[in-house]
């Protein structure tokens, strides 16, 4: 997308998601569909950075409503939201930047195809 307004970061995005943003669409251009999907892994991003700052000071264990032992909710909260924030990313099947190859290999093979059947 060669939109300058795409290249500035969504609103509402705190630190780290700007930060993500700004550094993949410094890297790569997106299309819109992608650009969803990074949004979505900057907002999550943010959210982990607030689940963070929420259990500073807060104990690992809390009590349940019968009184039992259990893990803080905010434990599960910041799993639940790092696993998504990998889903999504990984669903932005970007390039490895270290050794250049194609993740998206839909993408590619879409291309290839293309290529083949239109020169």
């Amino acid at each position: 997308m060669t939109d300058s307004r795409a290249k500035q970061p969504p609103p509402g995005l705190k630190k780290r998601g700007r930060r993500l943003w700004k550094q993949v669409l410094s890297t790569y251009e997106l299309r819109l569909d992608e650009l969803i999907l990074l949004e979505t892994a900057c907002k999550t991003v943010d959210l982990l950075d607030d689940l963070e700052a929420a259990m500073d000071g807060q104990p690992l264990i809390t009590k349940g409503s019968m009184g039992q032992e259990r893990e803080n909710p905010l434990l599960s909260e910041a799993r639940q939201q790092r696993a998504h924030l990998n889903r999504t990313l990984a669903q932005l099947k970007l390039p490895d930047e270290s050794t250049g190859a194609q993740i998206n290999h839909q993408r590619a093979g879409g291309h290839a195809r293309w290529a083949r059947a239109h020169g």
